[in-house]
């Protein structure tokens, strides 16, 4: 079990590093997307309701400078395919939700320079400026603390499994050992009953890791059928 953990973390990690290209490229695509959803809301919000005559129904409105269809196609087309089409190939997750919010951020607060823009429109913009960058810092710290206890979990199962015995890591905490019995076996106990309940404390243990945010739900699914498949020759054997 451990072994497959950490056979399956270094293949990830060699598949990554084999392609920085797509990583940086995914991400630079990513990036230019949300710039372009950030320039068209940029001067969608500064021209508002506009018309070729500067005139509607209901009275005067600012008068369109022509750019408007570019605007659209950069802030609801363009932009999200080509920000969404990065993030699928850098595989960035958990970073375009912030990198959004910091470009959209950006092109309200900069309506503030903005010299045909009304007061209460320059209001708005730095307003919900600031409650877009603390979204950003808020999804960014929230994504680094699920990757930091997810890398701890994932280090502490294969801490102890090391080739030296216990195999813990020097400076990590280890799950290995509190998934051992406390206690010596009881006299004359069956080996398979013994090991059929080493693997439940391991399922547990595993159950709690899930709960915690630390395993994923497929990861804990996958790891607990190859517990099940364990113990089914030992049971046969019993």
């Amino acid at each position: 079990m451990f072994g497959s953990l950490d056979a399956r973390g270094q293949r990830s990690a060699e598949g990554q590093a084999r392609r920085p290209s797509r990583v940086i490229s995914g991400a630079a695509v990513m990036v230019l997307g949300v710039a372009l959803m950030g320039y068209g809301a940029h001067f969608l919000a500064k021209t508002g309701n506009c018309s070729g005559t500067g005139y509607v129904s209901y009275g005067p409105v600012p008068k369109c400078g022509g750019g408007e269809p570019l605007y659209i196609m950069s802030a609801f087309f363009l932009g999200p395919m080509a920000a969404v089409g990065g993030w699928l190939l850098a595989r960035a997750w958990g970073w375009l939700w912030p990198t959004f919010c910091v470009a959209m951020g950006a092109s309200m607060i900069t309506l503030r320079n903005e010299t045909t823009t009304a007061s209460g429109g320059k209001t708005f913009g730095v307003v919900s400026a600031m409650c877009l960058f603390a979204l950003a810092v808020i999804s960014v710290v929230v994504s680094l603390r699920k990757r930091r206890m997810r890398r701890g979990a994932h280090t502490a199962l294969i801490g102890g499994t090391g080739p030296g015995g216990n195999g813990a890591v020097p400076g990590a905490p280890t799950l290995f050992s509190t998934w051992m019995p406390s206690g010596p076996a009881p006299a004359g106990a069956p080996a398979a009953s013994r090991d059929r309940l080493d693997s439940f404390d391991k399922i547990a243990k595993l159950a709690q890791l899930r709960d915690t945010g630390a395993l994923t739900e497929a990861e804990f699914a996958r790891e607990k059928a190859k517990l099940f498949a364990e113990m089914s020759p030992r049971a046969g054997d019993g």
